[in-house]
């Protein structure tokens, strides 16, 4: 026996966050909850509130809208980096993290370059100086060419493109108002589109203005050499080393992700396991790679998904990949 495809961890950022994200794991997965828990008593003490009581104490349907920026940016890396800890204890560890946005902070932590405590403060921090200095906002998914962003001055004008996700799925940040013009116009097309549940405008020139307080605070949070090979949406690549600048960038800069994701081909002797809330960069990488279904065995599993079963959906997958790894 050998061992044989390498494992790549995916970990997503703002937008795919639901209330009640990851409950069947909290009520019956014991280390998950452990992780939970203990993310939680460090938010307590960084804030006075708790995640969890938000995400699953008031019974909040997944419909309405999770979209406070100081509880989603801590409940959207909990969630993540507690998953990460259940494939680890099952001794199926990462070879690869990828991260886009918000998700560079778990797959950073996860890597080994940062440490959970100041990586769940650092975004504790980043939330509440984004709301303190930064206009409301939003961002918006467009289904269609990117084409139509650079050929309409609806779109152009009024918002910035910050990430190409597929041949037909872009993300574009805007102002509250250019935002809102923007969506008027998108629907009187009748383009299909998201306004994803977010009131700041990640990766624009919207939020510029928490920039320099923000990496004032982050010149303290260094990053060591990680365990694991960091590809980052950043650079669209490896990341060896990390700038002063990097805990910023990722949410201000453009999205690179498809970059990224092409720096690891060949997919075929990869194993991708998306941690996020909903499977968004799983679904990402079948739109860009269709046909990237290797020997008939898919090799992108998702854990966690809006409409639950997340207990039985981990188990599947957690046998499926040590199977899987393994080659005769």
């Amino acid at each position: 026996m050998k061992v044989g495809k390498s494992i790549v961890f995916l970990f997503s950022g703002q937008g795919s966050q639901y209330y009640q994200m990851g409950k069947d794991l909290f009520r019956d997965q014991p280390v998950f909850r452990h992780w939970m828990q203990h993310l939680d008593q460090h938010y307590y003490g960084i804030t006075g509130n708790s995640v969890i009581d938000e995400l699953y104490g008031k019974d909040y349907p997944i419909s309405q809208p999770f979209d406070s920026l100081q509880l989603t940016h801590p409940a959207i890396f909990m969630i993540e980096y507690a998953l990460a800890q259940v494939f680890k204890e099952q001794q199926i560890y990462p070879d690869y993290v990828l991260g886009t946005s918000l998700g560079e902070f778990a797959a950073c932590t996860v890597a080994g370059a940062l440490d959970y405590a100041s990586a769940l403060e650092s975004l504790v921090v980043q939330a509440d100086i984004i709301q303190n200095h930064c206009e409301p906002g939003g961002m918006m998914a467009i289904l269609d060419q990117v084409s139509l962003f650079h050929n309409e001055p609806e779109l152009y004008r009024k918002c910035e493109l910050v990430s190409v996700n597929f041949d037909t799925h872009f993300v574009v940040s805007g102002g509250a108002a250019g935002l809102s013009e923007a969506e008027s116009y998108i629907k009187a097309r009748r383009v299909m589109y998201q306004r994803l549940p977010i009131h700041y405008g990640f990766h624009s020139k919207w939020i510029d203005p928490a920039g320099a307080p923000y990496q004032r605070y982050a010149a303290s949070c260094s990053l060591k050499s990680p365990q694991s090979a960091v590809i980052s949406s950043l650079t669209g690549g490896s990341c060896a080393s990390f700038e002063p600048a990097y805990l910023w960038n990722v949410v201000r800069e453009p999205i690179r992700f498809r970059e990224a994701l092409n720096s690891l081909l060949p997919l075929e002797d990869k194993i991708f396991v998306d941690l996020g809330p909903g499977g968004t960069l799983a679904t990402f990488i079948k739109h860009n790679h269709p046909l990237f279904v290797p020997d008939g065995v898919q090799s992108i599993h998702t854990v966690l998904s809006p409409f639950h079963k997340d207990k039985s959906r981990l188990e599947q997958v957690i046998s499926k990949i040590k199977m899987e790894r393994v080659t005769t």
